[in-house]
């Protein structure tokens, strides 16, 4: 019978992301996010093949933490007011996990998903594809006149918010004052 596991695997991305949010991604060693863990090197190996496998989780689990927040509140939006309150989502997942921020504002997808495995890089995909068709939908329910929908919504929802928030991080989390100012550029975007 092996040893019990010291850490989960969700506990590890986890440790890796602050590692990542603190250092900054090239001080992230393997050696550095098995301190922040908590547990030996030889552990976190025991866990993943490579630094580059466990950094793509920790893109991934970021994504899918932000993203699955996003569409729902995207998916539920019933008029474009509403729709312009989801850009409030991104500084809100600053302000309360601010790692997973870090880790996908204030750096390339593609720094994370280098020499990762192929599985992961698909994943990554279609965390992306996924975020983009849930744009699309909500443009086409509420901007069907609009020919340039998809992109307003892009703008106003993503791009807003992401450079408003971008410009405190890493070291920072953006101040709740912000908020009103991404919802009138958000709402501007849109045409509203």
């Amino acid at each position: 019978m092996g040893r019990r596991a010291h850490i989960s695997d969700a506990d590890l991305v986890a440790a890796a992301g602050r590692a990542c949010a603190r250092l900054g991604l090239p001080r992230a060693t393997i050696e550095a996010i098995a301190k922040e863990a908590g547990v030996p090197v030889g552990s976190v190996y025991h866990r993943v093949d490579s630094r580059a496998a466990l950094l793509a989780e920790v893109w991934i689990a970021a994504a899918q933490d932000f993203g699955t927040e996003f569409l729902r509140a995207l998916e539920a939006a019933a008029s474009l007011a509403e729709a312009a309150e989801v850009a409030l989502l991104t500084p809100r997942f600053a302000r309360t996990n601010h790692a997973a921020a870090v880790v996908l504002l204030a750096y390339r997808r593609d720094d994370f998903l280098d020499g990762a495995p192929i599985e992961a890089r698909a994943r990554a995909a279609k965390l992306s594809a996924d975020l983009q068709q849930g744009l699309a939908a909500a443009a086409q329910r509420l901007l069907p006149d609009d020919k340039r929908g998809r992109e307003k919504l892009a703008v106003a929802l993503i791009g807003v918010p992401y450079g408003a928030v971008r410009i405190f991080l890493p070291q920072a989390t953006p101040p709740a004052e912000l908020d009103p100012v991404i919802l009138a550029a958000a709402k501007g975007a849109m045409g509203m």
